[in-house]
């Protein structure tokens, strides 16, 4: 019986296998970063990069392509592009969609489900949007162009894991995007200097970019949203004949949001525990003595607050939850409704925010 069974399942693994559809990988080319601007007549400018082995004794070198059509969707501009490419063009390497800002502006849910729906793509591929043209973003100089689909991808998932990006990809966009209680955003990228460069983050009502955050801005936010053990900012320290400046790595932060009240408006509490050294600083401030130290964190608490306070009134402002207070609300609530409360309830929501810094040392100084 035994044998019978064992024998069975290797038939049954040569019979699946056989049905599956094989490619050998030197025969496509797998299409590794996308791009989305606008064309005329309504319609967008699809660019894709992929790399391929220079041939003929360079077997070890490794060269860029890159292609642009003009369509109306995704896999029809894939299907037009394979009719001007050597071997057929696949997204199983994909591994960032670029938005221009005109289209993300447009709204970009229809291009984002045709990715999500593709069962060669995974769902962790990074969303970002691009001041400007995206094809013009990822014009590279020599030397970066090579490798420009994991140059891109690790540029966003570092900052993502140890600077001021919070942690985004397609699955998380949508899930944000479809939620009633909280809105999307992405990481924004510029070309400046023939580099491309993070400079913060893009914020969508729905599917729409609305407004945007610089990489201080995104520091704050990123704490707020989740908490982060991760993350470096600059601060201005007022001192006699002017001000100096702190660099601070935050190694730790924890943050929560109480709801104190609901009627006649919600107030919320949050509170903000940080952990953190100073990495850098300018000015006359001695680190050794426990009265600068008091002085730098009391500062920057009152910032950070400042910010954080001036932040929320900018999405209450533009009718965007990128923090997701209505996800808060409504499970603490009954017979809660999405228009009633972005109409109503939101614009008049009260937040106040406490903050707790604590420097645990300084650099070598300590």
């Amino acid at each position: 019986m035994k044998r019978s069974r064992a024998v069975l399942a290797i038939c049954t693994f040569f019979f699946l296998s056989g049905c599956l559809q094989s490619q050998v990988i030197d025969d496509i080319s797998l299409i590794q970063t996308v791009s989305f601007d606008k064309a005329e007549g309504n319609k967008l400018r699809y660019t894709v990069f992929y790399p391929f082995f220079v041939e003929q004794g360079k077997e070890s070198e490794i060269g860029m392509e890159h292609r642009s059509i003009i369509s109306e969707t995704p896999e029809e501009a894939r299907s037009l592009l394979n009719t001007r490419s050597q071997k057929p063009l696949r997204y199983g390497q994909l591994r960032v969609v670029l938005f221009g800002r005109e289209v993300a502006e447009e709204g970009v849910e229809q291009y984002v489900k045709s990715f999500y729906r593709n069962p060669r793509i995974g769902n962790r591929v990074f969303l970002s949007a691009a001041e400007g043209s995206a094809g013009e973003a990822l014009r590279f100089k020599e030397g970066v162009k090579e490798r420009i689909g994991m140059y891109f991808s690790d540029l966003i998932e570092h900052n993502m894991d140890f600077e001021n990006i919070p942690e985004t990809n397609m699955h998380l966009f949508l899930f944000d995007l479809y939620s009633d209680g909280k809105d999307a955003f992405l990481p924004l990228v510029k070309r400046e200097d023939n580099e491309l460069k993070l400079i913060g983050l893009g914020l969508f009502d729905f599917d729409k970019m609305v407004g945007t955050l610089d990489m201080d801005q995104s520091f704050i936010f990123k704490l707020l949203l989740r908490g982060s053990d991760k993350g470096t900012s600059q601060f201005a320290i007022p001192k006699e004949g002017g001000r100096g400046y702190v660099v601070i790595q935050n190694i730790f932060t924890n943050v929560s949001y109480d709801l104190i009240t609901k009627d006649p408006v919600p107030e919320f509490n949050i509170h903000l525990k940080m952990k953190g050294e100073i990495t850098d600083h300018t000015g006359e401030f001695n680190l050794e003595k426990e009265k600068d130290i008091k002085k730098i964190e009391t500062v920057v608490q009152d910032q950070i607050k400042t910010v954080s306070k001036s932040m929320i009134q900018q999405f209450k402002e533009k009718e965007i939850d990128p923090l997701g207070f209505g996800e808060k609300y409504r499970s603490r609530t009954r017979n809660w409704k999405q228009k009633e409360w972005k109409e109503t309830i939101y614009p008049e929501m009260k937040v106040n925010v406490d903050v707790n810094l604590e420097i645990l040392q300084s650099g070598a100084i300590e």
